[in-house]
């Protein structure tokens, strides 16, 4: 399977949620907010999932992670991703509304979701990407100690790393040579999920 020459090269993160075919979280009422949602996206037949951070609607990050998923040798059409916590969780701060970390009712109620995710796409393996999808499968982990390791999530095998939110905060005060070795490693994540895939279909 050639992975460069799938790529595809109109991938937008805006259009590709419109095609999404499974909606887990349309009647969720666990956590009583009204929070804006980010809706799942991507192939529901998916080789890869990808559990991304807490749901954010920051642009910069967006079209940063956009950017890596197109830099990457992942077959754009054979992924699913998803948010470790699907709310868009916010706080006032003065008279700003900014984003924060979801709370532990927040993660959980949202766990139940990520499993009927991953047991209805049942792909051969899984992206965790930032703490909070780490810590919905290895609660109290610090995600620094299983930063490029491989874990197994629901019997999947799980590549860790940190979340594109991880690295715009990072950037204020690590280097930009580190904050460059972070990035490759996260792009780095992506490939090998690729070449797992690419190598079974090879097999």
């Amino acid at each position: 399977m050639n992975l460069e020459s799938s790529h595809n090269e109109n991938f937008d993160l805006d259009s590709l949620s419109s095609s999404l075919q499974v909606n887990l979280i349309e009647n969720c009422n666990d956590c009583n907010t009204n929070y804006s949602k980010q809706l799942y996206y991507g192939n529901s037949n998916a080789n890869i999932l990808i559990i991304n951070d807490n749901a954010t609607n920051d642009k910069d990050i967006l079209e940063y992670f956009n950017t890596l998923l197109e830099m990457s040798e992942m077959n754009l059409n054979d992924i699913f991703i998803i948010n470790a916590v699907s709310c868009i969780t916010t706080r006032k701060d003065k008279e700003k509304i900014i984003q924060r970390i979801p709370s532990k009712k927040e993660c959980n109620g949202c766990k139940c979701f990520l499993n009927q995710a991953i047991k209805i796409v049942n792909p051969r393996i899984i992206i965790s990407l930032g703490a909070t999808a780490l810590n919905q499968f290895i609660p109290n982990s610090n995600l620094l100690e299983y930063i490029n390791t491989t874990q197994v999530f629901n019997g999947i095998p799980t590549l860790i790393n940190y979340s594109i939110k991880d690295l715009f905060n990072l950037c204020s005060y690590k280097t930009l040579d580190e904050i460059d070795e972070i990035s490759s490693s996260i792009l780095n994540t992506l490939n090998n999920a690729a070449k797992y895939i690419q190598g079974g279909a090879n097999e």
